[in-house]
């Protein structure tokens, strides 16, 4: 009676669907005639139009990524974040080499253990050249700092 195994299968959704054609015949799909018939460029086929449209800024089309951060004043801090990204992971590929624990690389430096996880922490921008020393120190290798024209 009540019971969802005892239902009848034109209750069922799916019966909907059936209802009034063939087995094996295709479901029709109801479309509405297009009013514009041009071409339409593909995606990817960027036109000034197009992206105004789609309130993307033409001027920004081709433009490579360091114009925009600079553009949007954020190219100073993401390049150090990136830059620190790349000394803490080094610092670790290092560490690993060198079969060091943390606290065993600390007692090296003759820091803290807090002081190291600042250092290692790629999220941490705040890094101070005395404290670089004493990691490259510590694993036996020497800092070198490099200023390039941009």
């Amino acid at each position: 009676m009540g019971n969802a195994l005892n239902t009848r299968q034109s209750d069922s959704p799916s019966s909907l669907h059936r209802a009034g054609r063939r087995a094996g015949a295709a479901a029709r799909i109801h479309q509405k005639i297009a009013k514009d018939t041009k071409r339409r460029p593909r995606p990817g086929q960027a036109t000034a139009a197009s992206t105004e449209k789609e309130g993307l800024n033409p001027a920004h089309l081709g433009s490579d990524f360091e114009d925009f951060l600079k553009e949007e004043g954020l190219f100073e801090a993401v390049h150090v974040l990136a830059v620190k990204k790349v000394i803490a992971y080094k610092l670790m590929e290092l560490i690993r080499q060198k079969h060091l624990t943390k606290e065993a690389l600390a007692q090296r430096m003759k820091t803290s253990r807090a002081a190291l996880d600042r250092l290692l922490d790629p999220e941490n921008p705040s890094v101070t050249l005395a404290t670089l020393g004493k990691a490259a120190s510590a694993l036996g290798c020497t800092l070198r700092i490099e200023l390039t024209h941009i």
